[in-house]
Formats: C-alpha cells, sequence, structure tokens
C-alpha cells in the first residue's frame, strides 16, 4: 500500500514538472516570437537618419544643380559675376551671407522661389531659385541654419517643402512661359540631368517624411497633385 502510494505521489510530481516545464517552455516560444515580431516590426520601418547628414546631403545635390543650370543660363551668370559657374557656386554656398543675398532682396524660401519665377523680375533668376530651395529645406529639417540642426522635424513641413520642389521641377522642366527663363538654352541631355537632380532631391525628402511619420499622419495627405495649377505652399515654422 506504502509502495502504491509513493508511486502515485511520484508520478503527481513527475506530471506537475512537466507541466511547468510545458508551461515554461510555452512562455519562452512565446517571448521569443512576440521579440521576433518587433524585430520584424522595427525592421520595416524605416531608420531616419541625423537631420544633418541627411541635409548634407541634399545639399550637395543642390551645388550640383546650381551648377547645372549655369551652365546653359549663362546670361543669368552673368548677371551676378563675371567668375566661373563653379566659383560662384561655391562663394553661395561657402560664402559669409548667411543666405541673405542683397541682390535678390534678401528673400528666402518660398518668397525666393517665387521671385524666380516672376517676370518682372530682370535679375539672376537661378540664385534666389537655389536660395529659395536652400533656406527651405534646413528649415524644414529642424535647422537653424545648415550647420546647426536642433528643433523638432515636423512631417508636415518636410512634405510641403517637397510639394514644393516638386512644383519648381515641373515649372523648370516642362515647356511652358515659365520654364522659358530656365531652359530656353539647355539641351535635352541637360534638361534631363536637372530633372534627376530634382528627382533625387524630391525622393530623398519624402523617404525622410516615411522616417519619421510613424503615425501616418501624412500618408492621407501624399495624393497626386496637378502641379501645372498649384501654387507655392507657403512655410510656417
Amino acid at each position: 500500500m506504502k509502495i502504491f502510494v509513493m508511486t502515485i505521489r511520484c508520478l503527481a510530481v513527475i506530471t506537475a514538472l512537466c507541466l511547468n516545464n510545458q508551461v515554461c517552455l510555452a512562455g519562452e516560444q512565446t517571448k521569443q516570437e512576440n521579440t521576433t515580431k518587433k524585430a520584424k516590426v522595427h525592421h520595416l520601418l524605416p531608420i531616419a537618419p541625423k537631420a544633418s547628414e541627411a541635409f548634407k546631403r541634399q545639399n550637395d545635390d543642390l551645388k550640383k544643380l546650381m551648377l547645372q543650370l549655369y551652365q546653359c543660363n549663362q546670361k543669368d551668370l552673368l548677371k551676378s559675376t563675371k567668375v566661373s559657374a563653379e566659383e560662384l557656386v561655391q562663394w553661395v554656398f561657402e560664402g559669409p551671407f548667411g543666405w541673405k543675398f542683397e541682390a535678390i532682396r534678401r528673400v528666402q524660401s518660398v518668397d525666393a522661389l517665387s521671385l524666380s519665377f516672376n517676370e518682372q523680375y530682370q535679375g539672376d533668376r537661378i540664385l534666389p531659385l537655389i536660395t529659395g530651395l536652400h533656406t527651405m529645406l534646413v528649415s524644414a529639417y529642424g535647422g537653424e541654419n545648415e550647420f546647426k540642426f536642433t528643433k523638432t522635424i515636423s512631417p508636415k513641413h518636410l512634405y510641403d517643402a517637397a510639394h514644393n520642389i516638386e512644383i519648381t521641377r515641373f515649372k523648370l522642366t516642362t515647356p511652358s512661359n515659365d520654364a522659358h527663363y530656365f531652359n530656353a538654352n539647355c539641351t535635352s541631355e541637360q534638361i534631363n540631368e536637372i530633372e534627376t537632380t530634382f528627382t533625387n532631391i524630391i525622393k530623398r525628402t519624402n523617404q525622410y517624411v516615411q522616417s519619421i511619420d510613424h503615425a501616418g499622419s501624412m500618408r492621407e495627405s501624399i495624393v497626386s497633385v496637378d502641379y501645372s495649377s498649384a501654387d507655392f505652399i507657403k512655410m510656417a515654422y
């Protein structure tokens, strides 16, 4: 009888141990599955680079764009200087002017973009165009200037900047009265190169929006736009 009771007790202990072990294994498996799911979700979300690093890539393309535009718009270059296009680009991007040029009334951002397409404006149109794009992107990336990025970045501001760049690209590369100022002397190959540079800037801006807009607040805003009639969005910060 004692042997029978001991056997029953042993079986009960073994059963309990097995059950506990199964529970532990199940718990561990669930934990691993949750970790895997989190890793997959984290993998799906694009990781945003530092604003300063992201803007540096944009800045490099803006330099390229300015040079491309001057290469087929020598008249505009001569309105600003008698030096080479390369020297002027360096002067604009590295000079101590804080992107406030007296020649274009010290305007920046959208105001500078609008000036570059103003029919009444008789000066160098490329200078306000690049100034507008540069200063607008600095602000959109949360920068006080191109060297100091301390402000919180708003997906809406970046989206608005991408919208304005898209309008600028459309005006420059689509045959129209607006584009005449810029592409009248450009070859088809030069226009394609300019459009490629614009496309890279726009794509990079939209990718950064996606990398910081985890709540998806801008997904419904990104819709097809008729850029032939769209206006620049005034940037408010």
